[in-house]
């Protein structure tokens, strides 16, 4: 091998080396930030409520002009739904209780992330108002204690 052929292969072969290693500290960048925003997505995350009915006023109570509040506790499974729905309180005995478990067990939810997995919920507790003279959809308050 001459001179000339020699040199032009140690240039080509101190080239492809800066290729590779541009290619390798991409790579690297690439890497770092997937794992990065894997992390993101895992993090842990309270339950949302991200659909559902609101409560729907009983017609006779209303054109009686009979007001109250319910108070229903549930649990939410790992999947986001609503199971295990009781009233806990009625302010007028048990006018609104079905209207309001009605409610409730239409709710659908984001579950809660602990470490990247979904985790069921237990013992919440809302509270849905009627009132007259307001839509149904203003009446359910969320309230988890």
């Amino acid at each position: 091998m001459t001179a000339a052929a020699a040199t032009n292969t140690t240039t080509e072969v101190q080239g492809v080396r800066k290729r590779a290693a541009k290619y390798v500290q991409h790579s690297i960048w690439l890497l770092a930030a997937a794992l990065l925003f894997a992390g993101c997505a895992s993090q842990d995350r309270p339950l949302q409520l991200s659909s559902g009915a609101a409560p729907i006023y009983p017609p006779q109570a209303q054109a009686q002009g009979v007001e109250g509040e319910v108070t229903v506790q549930y649990d939410v499974t790992d999947q986001g739904v609503v199971i295990n729905a009781v009233v806990v309180a009625s302010s007028s005995g048990q006018v609104f209780d079905a209207a309001a478990l009605q409610a409730v067990t239409s709710w659908k939810f984001t579950p809660a992330r602990r470490g990247g997995v979904a985790i069921a919920q237990q013992a919440l507790v809302s509270t849905l108002t009627f009132k007259v003279g307001t839509r149904a959809s203003d009446e359910a308050e969320l309230s988890r204690r």
